[in-house]
């Protein structure tokens, strides 16, 4: 028969050894050695801007259309920001429309090698969405930047040059959150159930919705906390009836 006093003593043991095995972080496992790291570009690989411009229709006598931009951000955009993230260091989008050559235009710009802008204009060259723009004439064309020949090297390249140049190097920063936001606006409008079913129409009235939520919340949502930023200081604008920025 064991004496009492040592089976204490066995029960302790074990007690101590499964409170110490719990204690310690377990060692890497094979598998999660093998997850592949996120991977950015190397400090010597050259980088430098490039433009993807789609110039759009926009009959005369007629106003601009604008939901084109928002479809081709979100199904032919999106999804190579998606794949691409890990090459693609700075992006954003911009709109315009005006009587000139350039007209109605949505361009996507963004900073990578030559080589993964070679790669990213032959996937949206080959987009079926927009072959179909353009053959239904949505799209009247889309203008590439050739990437032979880095042009913009610098962060600041794309930016106005009238700026300073501390606000040059740092607004691309700013717009890509801000181009972000409105892609995130439109994916999320999206998940509306009550959305028409039918393509363009679905895109008519994301706009129509998203066009409201600046209207009404821009004001606090971006400026407002832009302004809280930059510590409620004093910002020179041109005052209008109603506020363009």
């Amino acid at each position: 028969m064991v004496d009492r006093s040592w089976g204490w003593v066995i029960s302790l043991f074990f007690l101590f050894i499964l409170l110490s095995s719990c204690a310690i972080s377990p060692e890497p496992t094979m598998a999660d050695a093998s997850v592949k790291p996120s991977v950015k570009p190397t400090s010597d690989e050259k980088l430098g801007w490039w433009y993807v411009q789609f110039r759009l229709r926009w009959p005369d006598s007629k106003e601009a259309i604008w939901y084109p931009d928002l479809l081709l951000a979100d199904r032919v955009i999106g999804p190579i920001l998606d794949a691409e993230q890990d090459e693609i260091l700075l992006w954003r989008f911009h709109r315009r429309a005006a009587r000139d050559q350039a007209g109605r235009q949505f361009s996507f710009i963004f900073r990578s090698s030559a080589l993964v802008a070679r790669r990213i204009n032959i996937l949206i060259a080959t987009d079926p969405l927009l072959v179909r723009l353009q053959k239904d004439g949505v799209v009247e064309t889309v203008l590439y930047d050739e990437p032979n020949q880095i042009t913009r090297p610098e962060i600041s390249d794309t930016s106005d040059p009238s700026w300073s140049p501390e606000v040059r190097a740092a607004w691309p920063y700013f717009i890509m959150g801000v181009s972000r936001l409105w892609l995130e606006l439109i994916l999320e409008i999206g998940k509306k159930q009550e959305l028409p079913g039918e393509l363009i129409a679905r895109y008519i009235a994301i706009e129509r919705v998203l066009n409201n939520l600046w209207q009404g919340e821009g004001g606090h949502v971006l400026l407002h906390h832009l302004s809280a930023v930059f510590g409620y200081r004093e910002l020179a604008v041109m005052r209008r009836e109603l506020m363009v920025f």
